[in-house]
């Protein structure tokens, strides 16, 4: 017997795209039912590219008239893809807390991402992405995601009240499979490598959404993407309207790395902020593509073997030319970072109250790594920190604490002798 989820597959068809893109590129336009895949005409020139939203000429950066954060990002609509009617989906995203931490090296600020619905940055870009879905008709999405993504996809998709297809490998949290069957998505466990290419054969063959990247290297979604740029328009509003020196971002695909990038470029073409900050991708040592384009001064990045890492979720193979262009434009860096420095950068936050996914913490390893080096970050750095510890919180080899008997000897043993120093109290 057939149930309704199988009933909307079948009849599920991909609409045609109502918003323009172009090529980051060549300034290409695709056709209207191949905005997610990259550039063809790039593709036929030997090069790797991806599309973003083509700009309005009629449109400028709008401040909100308003401080309504109940919206989400959507307080930023008028500095977000249109769509028509009301198709602004939405968790409450946005808005989360910019931190300063006091260290020996100076004042740094955290942007805590974790504090979105579903606990990652990828809320922002799935909002943006429902909400187009949710506009253009489709009937059924898909995303190849084992972590932030998936979960992210799977709530935003259940609040549109659309289907979600989650596809992913082995390798998924118990945490996120729990959470992303309880919002209701269809999970499917293949094969790593394979997953790509059933998301592709699902958006060709059988129309879906791709909340997600499908080909190599990744190409994202461009309408999606606009979502971060949220982030760039929060952290100038919450510095008193101006830019930080510079955005330590943890980076993978790097569409987080080049929709904060997009957002504060909209602001300095319009005069809301009158610097423009460097962007700083952090990666993995054991992969680090964009890096490592870097460092070999590639025009068209190089896919890398790569290695297992702790910051799992950020440990890709590939990188886009979209990212090439975020760190030249933005006279940035391209860091790596050792699962070393990975540990240290989640010890050294969760010191200073911030429990963070591994990916988070090599936003703060870029920071020690950037100053041991000297790299000048300026004065106002900012990381972000993308998600919650809790996702991967098994990875880490936490020595489990000895059980007691219960006695006050036995629980005074076990104290460092420095809590047992009695303070002397004014009177």
């Amino acid at each position: 017997m057939k149930t309704r989820f199988d009933r909307v597959l079948e009849t599920a068809a991909l609409p045609a795209a109502s918003l323009r893109v172009r090529c980051v590129r060549c300034a290409a336009e695709p056709a209207e039912d191949a905005i997610f895949e990259g550039c063809h005409q790039c593709r036929r020139e030997g090069f790797r590219a991806n599309y973003e939203l083509a700009e309005d000429p009629h449109r400028t950066f709008a401040v909100p008239a308003q401080d309504d954060r109940a919206g989400g990002i959507w307080r930023w609509r008028e500095n977000l893809p249109p769509l028509p009617g009301n198709c602004e989906i939405t968790l409450g995203e946005g808005n989360t807390p910019l931190l300063a931490l006091e260290r020996a090296g100076g004042r740094i600020y955290l942007k805590d991402e974790s504090q979105n619905p579903t606990w990652s940055h990828k809320d922002r870009l799935c909002a943006v992405a429902a909400s187009h879905a949710a506009s253009t008709g489709a009937r059924v999405t898909v995303v190849s995601s084992s972590g932030n993504h998936a979960l992210s996809a799977a709530a935003y998709a259940a609040r549109a009240g659309l289907p979600c297809v989650v596809i992913t490998h082995e390798g998924m949290p118990a945490p996120v499979r729990s959470a992303v069957t309880a919002y209701g998505a269809h999970l499917v466990i293949v094969p790593g490598e394979r997953r790509w290419d059933l998301v592709e054969r699902s958006v060709h063959e059988l129309g879906w959404y791709p909340f997600s990247n499908f080909t190599a290297p990744a190409t994202g979604n461009p309408i999606a993407l606009e979502g971060y740029k949220t982030i760039a328009f929060e952290l100038a509003e919450q510095l008193g309207w101006k830019a930080p020196t510079s955005v330590i971002v943890p980076t993978g695909y790097a569409e987080a790395l080049c929709g904060i990038w997009r957002g504060f470029k909209e602001m300095h073409a319009a005069g809301t902020i009158a610097t423009l900050p460097k962007m700083i991708s952090v990666e993995p040592a054991v992969s680090a593509p964009l890096h490592n384009s870097i460092a070999q001064q590639l025009h068209d990045p190089a896919p890398v073997h790569g290695g297992k890492s702790l910051a799992s979720s950020i440990n890709v193979k590939v990188t886009s030319v979209h990212a090439l262009m975020t760190i030249e434009e933005s006279q940035g860096h391209a860091l790596a970072v050792s699962e070393t420095d990975i540990l240290t950068g989640h010890h050294e936050l969760a010191g200073h109250g911030f429990y963070v996914e591994n990916a988070s913490a090599t936003s703060y390893a870029g920071l020690l790594h950037a100053e041991a080096n000297g790299l000048d970050l300026g004065e106002d750095p900012v990381l972000i920190s993308t998600s919650t510890g809790i996702k991967d919180a098994t990875s880490r080899q936490n020595t489990p604490p000895s059980t007691l008997d219960g006695t006050w000897q036995t629980f005074l043993d076990t104290l460092p002798e420095q809590l047992l120093l009695r303070p002397a109290y004014n009177q």
